[in-house]
């Protein structure tokens, strides 16, 4: 698997860098599943907010992970969201084969920019959500 390798490397070579939260961020919302199951609502959702937190908000990754466990508290189920646009330009391939921790963390956030755009007729529910769990 693709995602595992890379994160095998990411830690290898870079411990835990700062993106690593916005790299399983943008990969779990790029893999969403149908929705059927709670687990699968409650993984896009928290994650699309996890993207909004540091993409568009500037969070630093403790901030976002903190406003995760919020909205895990506070929702009991979460909607199914729908992309229209499809899984976005850039994949966990963007990643492959970096060896430079500046390259690397710009390739996340270019993956990252890519999959929030994705999702971009949902970022209003997001973008609430995230406001009403962080006070921003």
């Amino acid at each position: 698997m693709t995602f595992g390798r890379v994160q095998a490397n990411e830690m290898q070579r870079f411990g835990y860098p700062s993106v690593h939260r916005l790299v399983v961020d943008a990969y779990m919302a790029q893999h969403p599943g149908d929705g059927s199951d709670r687990r699968d609502r409650q993984s896009v959702f928290v994650h699309l907010i996890g993207l909004c937190a540091v993409l568009e908000v500037g969070l630093p990754a403790q901030r976002a992970t903190e406003a995760l466990s919020v909205i895990l508290r506070e929702h009991p189920d979460f909607p199914v969201l729908r992309r229209e646009a499809g899984p976005g330009r850039l994949t966990v391939l963007h990643l492959l084969e970096v060896d430079d921790l500046s390259l690397y963390e710009e390739r996340a956030r270019e993956w990252g920019r890519a999959v929030w755009q994705s999702w971009a007729e949902q970022h209003d529910v997001i973008r609430a959500a995230l406001a009403a769990a962080t006070n921003y």
